[in-house]
């Protein structure tokens, strides 16, 4: 098996004058043999660490709480929060 890593960048620019902030959200897993139902790019032979799934085999829940994109996402929250900003997440979607 080999070692990997899902990543996710979101960057802001807030104007050309100002150096846009960077949000990185990080999972690190590992390349198996494809695994579960083949919706979305390379979740089959993703496996995160700590799990015994592929992004693939578990529900969108799981997979989202525990996401590349989820942790970037965690990282942009706390930044507007910290400024003062509300977030609030439409779960209807």
């Amino acid at each position: 098996m080999r070692t990997a890593y899902a990543l996710c960048v979101f960057s802001l620019a807030l104007g050309s004058e100002i150096e846009p902030i960077t949000f990185m959200g990080k999972t690190l897993g590992k390349i198996v043999p494809p695994r579960g139902p083949n919706d979305f790019g390379w979740d089959p032979i993703f496996q995160p660490d700590g799990y015994d799934q592929t992004y693939a085999e578990m529900c969108k829940e799981e997979k989202n709480k525990i996401s590349h994109r989820s942790r970037a996402l965690s990282l942009v929250r706390s930044h507007f929060a910290e400024a003062g900003c509300t977030f609030q997440m439409d779960n209807s979607i």
